[in-house]
């Protein structure tokens, strides 16, 4: 079943990845193409409800293989395989975990020991650097 010439379109937010479910494969091709095509953000509202359902997270995977084998190949394959996998990295992407403030680390205080023995370091004297040598001229000889 071919889509070409026909609309086929869904929009591309958190809302429509409900209705994303029921679509065809090659209506879900059809809006994966046009997600990957927009570069979203990992942590996008989106990617967020992809990852929401269980059943749609494999459908993708397979239709992200697909985009990238057809890509195979083609003037732009390597601008699309990065996106394929920027792609793949949301997919894979966990919800990030509060970030909590790390409590402050208790300092103690040392009492004062007795100064350790001081050792002098000496630097080492310079050498003599030894003037360059000429390098000989070297003569080359057409071949005869």
């Amino acid at each position: 079943m071919s889509f070409e010439g026909k609309a086929v379109y869904v929009a591309i937010g958190p809302s429509a990845v409900e209705r994303w479910l029921d679509l065809s494969t090659e209506e879900l091709r059809v809006q994966v193409s046009r997600l990957v095509s927009a570069r979203l953000p990992g942590d996008h509202a989106v990617w967020q409800a992809i990852r929401r359902h269980p059943a749609l997270v494999p459908r993708i995977r397979g239709v992200l293989s697909g985009l990238a084998a057809t890509a195979a190949g083609s003037k732009d394959e390597a601008m699309q395989k990065v996106w394929i996998s920027k792609a793949r990295a949301a997919l894979d992407q966990t919800a990030a975990a509060p970030v909590k403030a790390a409590p402050k680390p208790v300092v103690e205080e040392v009492p004062a020991e007795e100064p350790e023995a001081v050792i002098e370091l000496r630097e080492p004297e310079p050498q003599q650097r030894q003037p360059h040598r000429a390098v000989p001229t070297m003569l080359f000889q057409e071949p005869s």
